[in-house]
């Protein structure tokens, strides 16, 4: 049994002040933080699914580091669309890893190694554009073929990166927040891992999501910072702040995936 948290777009800015549509980002997330070190349990690993910071900004990294340093278990980062590598790299500490593609693609692909990763096989990818292509990723053919090859198809494997694979069901998100060759690579990995598929794990809607299509598992978790409405005809994302603090508890057993959601009401300061 592994018992894994999930969080995903604290939005970290450069100073404690710095808000998003009125919430103030850095204690939200130092909330965040302290719901997390509160739990029954010391879970093994924890995985942060991408934006780590609203723009990339070594001050609002180095913010973002001194809060998730607290984080009682290894932590593994995902890029999301706001997210720098090269800061990522310089400001965070990661847990026992491998790297797929070179260090030089400036990008996170890779295997979560140790103890855990002998259990079941986490992969954690980088679906990253060019900024001025949109909020969308698109997952490099060399990045889908580097994990591809390294799924078993024996054990349990799951996947971790910043942007949903499939359509949800929000006209907006669907149009403009999807890996635009998701479904093609969900297919892949559906057929090489087979009933071992345990799940993929996804940020950036800043919405929770459940989601099983075609046979496989998609898990979302919102945002700290602030949800997104998500209507079934929505032609634009509204923000909404000054909500719960969400994150997940996800348990992999020798024949389940148990996501459990923890929304918590947000602590006023003095």
């Amino acid at each position: 049994m592994l018992e894994v948290i999930h969080l995903s777009d604290t939005h970290f800015g450069p100073d404690r002040a710095h808000a998003i549509r009125g919430a103030n980002a850095y204690e939200r997330a130092e909330a965040l933080v302290e719901a997390i070190r509160a739990l029954s349990f010391t879970p093994d690993f924890i995985v942060h699914t991408g934006d780590v910071v609203n723009d990339p900004d070594p001050d609002a990294y180095a913010l973002a580091a001194e809060v998730l340093s607290q984080l009682p278990a290894p932590v593994y980062y995902a890029t999301g669309n706001h997210d720098d590598v090269a800061m990522m790299r310089e400001a965070l500490a990661f847990g026992p890893l491998e790297p797929l593609v070179p260090d030089s693609e400036d990008r996170l692909c890779y295997r979560i190694a140790g103890a855990v990763g002998e259990k079941v096989e986490f992969f954690v990818m980088d679906a990253k554009v060019p900024p001025a292509e949109g909020p969308h990723g698109r997952l490099p053919d060399s990045h889908a073929a580097a994990v591809l090859d390294r799924v078993s198809g024996t054990k349990p494997a799951a996947v971790f990166l910043h942007y949903p694979l499939t359509p949800i069901g929000s006209k907006w998100i669907d149009e403009h927040l999807l890996v635009t060759n998701g479904t093609e690579f969900q297919a892949a990995l559906a057929a090489k891992a087979g009933g071992w598929l345990r799940g993929i794990f996804s940020g950036h809607l800043h919405r929770g999501l459940a989601l099983y299509r075609d046979g496989v598992l998609q898990s979302g978790v919102s945002s700290p910072a602030c949800e997104f409405t998500a209507g079934p005809d929505d032609e634009f994302c509204d923000f909404l702040p000054g909500g719960p603090i969400p994150f997940h508890h996800i348990t992999f057993t020798a024949d389940a995936t148990m996501v459990k959601a923890h929304s918590l009401p947000f602590p006023q300061r003095s």
